[in-house]
């Protein structure tokens, strides 16, 4: 590996360690991942927003092979390279979120959630058909999680939405143990309403026990000035329990534990509640239409 590294990338590189899916090394005292290639998506798109943030923000960088190609072949497995500028296992925050997507990339893009999720549930409805009875947590919430789900998608097709919008800077997903690293890959980012990624702070918040959360709110109410549209998207969004399908997909392809879903299911009631708090939060500032079932649990804040 060290000999394919330095060959195809034309860097000296003393050693080098393998961390689950990438290798580590330095190079002039600068660190360096390569990262197996996944399914990342357009991975030409990928690497021009990159080439726009690279100056403006502290996103890893995206390292061409000698033959100025993004993605190398060794051994017939797929590799890219990031150079990494910030190696900080800090965990994020609501305002580090906002500054990326503030970066000068945007795209004009036709983006459907509602389409979407219901894509995403067709699939994972046929995995668990398919294996559910190796997983019984799973056959157990599945129906819950699919219900917030079918909710979230028709809050979604209420909203107007705005054909002209700007998508900005987010992630494909914001995991619960994510760091500022994390948040600063370039294999994790897509363009989508710049409230995607807020909402996925919010839930992650509840689970990582963010107690400052609200005040993080506060602020990006008082500041950011979205419009009754991007709340609305926001609602929809919460209502949709990405982190539970995230897991879901650990277990059935990546063959994690199933245990690792039992601190959700066992939090749901307070969810619920925490959920009814960000609604009322928002609805203090925008006109927005009921969440019915969740009403019961809205508390001023």
């Amino acid at each position: 590996m060290k000999n394919f590294i330095e060959y195809f990338y034309n860097v000296k590189i003393d050693n080098i360690t393998m961390e689950d899916k990438f290798y580590t090394f330095y190079s002039n005292d600068s660190l360096y991942k390569l990262y197996v290639y996944e399914d990342y998506g357009d991975i030409n798109l990928i690497y021009n927003i990159n080439r726009k943030m690279i100056n403006n923000t502290l996103v890893s960088e995206i390292i061409v092979n000698k033959d100025n190609e993004i993605v190398s072949i060794y051994n017939g497995v797929k590799y890219i390279l990031l150079k990494i500028y910030v190696n900080i296992k800090n965990d994020i925050s609501l305002k580090e979120i906002v500054l990326l997507s503030k970066s000068d990339a945007t795209g004009d893009l036709n983006i459907n959630w509602g389409s979407l999720w219901e894509k995403k549930i067709d699939y994972l409805e046929n995995l668990i058909n398919e294996n559910g009875k190796k997983y019984p947590l799973i056959v157990d919430s599945f129906n819950y999680f699919v219900g917030l789900a079918e909710n979230a998608i028709s809050y979604y097709n209420m909203i107007e939405i705005n054909k002209g919008y700007q998508y900005v800077i987010s992630h494909k997903e914001i995991r619960f143990n994510d760091t500022l690293e994390d948040l600063y890959n370039p294999l994790n980012i897509i363009y989508d309403y710049r409230v995607r990624d807020v909402a996925e702070y919010i839930k992650r918040a509840f689970f990582v026990n963010n107690k400052f959360i609200w005040e993080e709110l506060k602020v990006f109410f008082r500041d950011a000035m979205i419009t009754v549209f991007e709340a609305k998207l926001l609602i929809a969004r919460l209502l949709y329990p990405s982190f539970y399908f995230e897991m879901y997909n650990d277990i059935l392809i990546d063959n994690a534990e199933e245990k690792i879903l039992i601190d959700i299911i066992s939090r749901i009631d307070d969810y619920e509640t925490y959920l009814g708090n960000v609604i009322g939060f928002v609805a203090h500032y925008y006109n927005l239409e009921e969440i019915e079932w969740l009403k019961k649990n809205h508390s001023n804040i």
